[in-house]
């Protein structure tokens, strides 16, 4: 019997290219819709500080000059966005608003990253004594509600918005203080940090050195989110009329006063709305963003 001496072997089928781009290219195309979308979030919140710094020098007129002739007067040349119900100028008094709920938003978390990184940092350096009693007293704030304290030291001290706005810096700072704490409990036995110690840096410079740079991300991540938290605070606590008071103008003092307009002029309360709600979403989107690259770095 002949047997053949050449063996059919099967040939492997080619790699497919083509689908091979193809799932690489759907693999990267929510990573490249996040970076468009987080350029489009940055841009939005750079612009709103832009005008919370220049607006004293544009040429717009003031936000609290008011015309009777010219209530509920519709968009035109001398008034971008109309006017409003008492005939003030709504873009002004939007720009201003921004202003004002930004540097509002801007002193609470200045106020609670000041006392939640140097605290959180120490308590999880040296731990000991100092994390247990800071971490008492971070336990301690967060079990009191906001709204009830914000709503006490107003009518306690008639602190006005910036009082208000400390206020909140002090309840939001146990939020930053853990994120801080729990990061450098973790980065404080890193081999680097031992070495760091054996090698006779000091405390300081290790801290300023090591721990800072690995705490950076999660503060930034943390600061962003509680920066929409506190821009919602603001808008809520002068909704409610014990924040900004008339007629200065605030995100929440437009949603006030133009409240009752809805249905008559929903151009008043929608604007302001919109950009509340845009600056927020934009804020929630950076930290996302932070967050996720924290993650997989």
């Amino acid at each position: 019997m002949k047997v053949d001496a050449e063996k059919t072997v099967p040939e492997k089928p080619a790699p497919d290219r083509p689908a091979r781009e193809k799932a690489a290219r759907e693999k990267a195309r929510p990573v490249r819709r996040l970076g468009r979308g987080r350029t489009v979030a940055l841009g939005f919140v750079a612009l709103c500080l832009l005008i919370a710094v220049l607006v004293p020098v544009l040429p717009v007129a003031d936000p609290t000059d008011q015309d009777v002739a010219e209530t509920l007067a519709g968009m035109s040349g001398d008034h971008w966005l109309g006017t409003d119900q008492l005939g003030r100028d709504s873009f002004s008094r939007l720009l201003w608003g921004i202003r004002t709920s930004m540097f509002a938003a801007l002193t609470a978390i200045g106020v609670a990253a000041v006392i939640g990184v140097p605290t959180g940092l120490l308590a999880g350096y040296r731990r000991g004594w100092i994390d247990a009693i800071t971490g008492r007293v971070a336990d301690a704030v967060l079990t009191v509600p906001a709204l009830i304290l914000l709503l006490t030291v107003q009518s306690a001290l008639r602190t006005g918005i910036q009082g208000q706005m400390v206020t909140l810096g002090v309840i939001f700072a146990p939020r930053i203080y853990r994120v801080v704490r729990a990061e450098t409990l973790r980065l404080a036995v890193s081999p680097f940090v031992t070495s760091g110690r054996m090698s006779g840096c000091s405390h300081t410079r290790i801290v300023r050195r090591y721990l800072l740079p690995g705490v950076r991300d999660q503060v930034a991540v943390q600061i962003s989110y509680l920066l929409g938290l506190a821009l919602v605070v603001e808008a809520g606590i002068s909704f409610l009329g014990v924040g900004v008071q008339p007629p200065g103008a605030s995100l929440g003092t437009l949603l006030t006063g133009a409240s009752a307009m809805l249905a008559a002029e929903p151009r008043v309360v929608l604007i302001p709305a919109a950009v509340i709600t845009a600056l927020i979403l934009c804020l929630n989107l950076l930290g996302d963003v932070e967050d996720k690259e924290t993650q997989h770095g």
